[in-house]
């Protein structure tokens, strides 16, 4: 994941700096979220936090650098490859995002992230207020990679960052307040949030969303699992979204996801980056 974790105990803020909102096609999002605690996670990825280690540079480079780097990466992947990263870049929104608050059950986060990347969706929000966002690297299987990860300490402040952001935000509710999810307007950025596995969301939670939305279903349970709504939800809203104008990334935005996404192809692209990084003064040497 292209993380943005919280600063505080054991990790280090990650921050970039915000596209521009409205500008070609999709609204900025703050990559650091305001500071506290947040605990380290057990038996991390070595490769995961190496690249973590590169990743923050990246921003700081000049756009002479910038072309460099990518010129010298992109000679490193196979033509078929390149072609696939650039498809992919292509269908890549940040006109939907999601909001995940307190995913207890890893499973049900990888599978999240996972859901996300395959439906083109750049950021992935997490509110970590009593649980850590730990997806299993046996479900994500390596869909973390793609997508931006940004956390945030609570329900509230999440909010209150994707609404300077300039999106709505819009909990997934089965309450007689929620509205069918085809009457959702995908015209504007959207987020849509959904509750804790254990709890879902608080009344004081609901009273700071701008609306509810919820699956329409006809059996007794009247719930389904996170990643699923999340399918069911992206599934149609993608798809409204797309048959409209202006949902892409800007062209500066899929210039800054190519060249992060390359800085991860294998160990060969890290060493590279690491390499130039050390060469212009970014990184000490080893």
């Amino acid at each position: 994941m292209i993380d943005s974790p919280v600063p505080g105990r054991g990790a280090a803020a990650i921050e970039s700096p915000p596209s521009s909102y409205p500008g070609d096609a999709s609204p900025g999002v703050r990559r650091v979220s305001r500071q506290s605690p947040r605990p380290v996670a057990r038996n991390a990825d070595r490769r995961y936090h190496r690249a973590m280690d590169i990743l923050p540079h990246l921003d700081r480079l000049t756009p002479e650098q910038r072309a460099e780097l990518s010129a010298e990466l992109s000679a490193l992947v196979q033509p078929r490859r390149l072609a696939r990263i650039d498809a992919v870049l292509a269908h890549r929104t940040r006109r939907i995002t999601m909001l995940f608050v307190d995913t207890h059950h890893p499973h049900n986060a990888s599978a999240a992230i996972r859901t996300c990347e395959c439906f083109g969706i750049q950021d992935v929000h997490v509110v970590e207020e009593t649980t850590t966002f730990r997806p299993s690297r046996d479900v994500v299987r390596g869909a973390g990679r793609w997508v931006s990860l940004h956390r945030h300490a609570t329900c509230d402040e999440a909010i209150t960052d994707l609404r300077e952001a300039g999106y709505r935000v819009v909990a997934a509710s089965v309450s007689p307040d929620s509205h069918p999810l085809e009457t959702l307007d995908v015209t504007m950025p959207l987020a849509i949030a959904l509750g804790s596995e254990e709890r879902g969301f608080t009344s004081d939670e609901l009273a700071r969303v701008d609306g509810e939305v919820h699956v329409p279903m006809v059996g007794f349970t009247e719930s389904l699992n996170v990643s699923v709504t999340a399918a069911l939800l992206l599934h149609e809203l993608t798809s409204r979204l797309r048959a409209r104008d202006g949902w892409r990334l800007g062209a500066d935005e899929r210039d800054e996801l190519r060249l992060r996404w390359l800085t991860q192809e294998g160990n060969k692209g890290r060493a590279v980056t690491a390499r130039k990084l050390r060469e212009w003064g970014y990184l000490r040497s080893a």
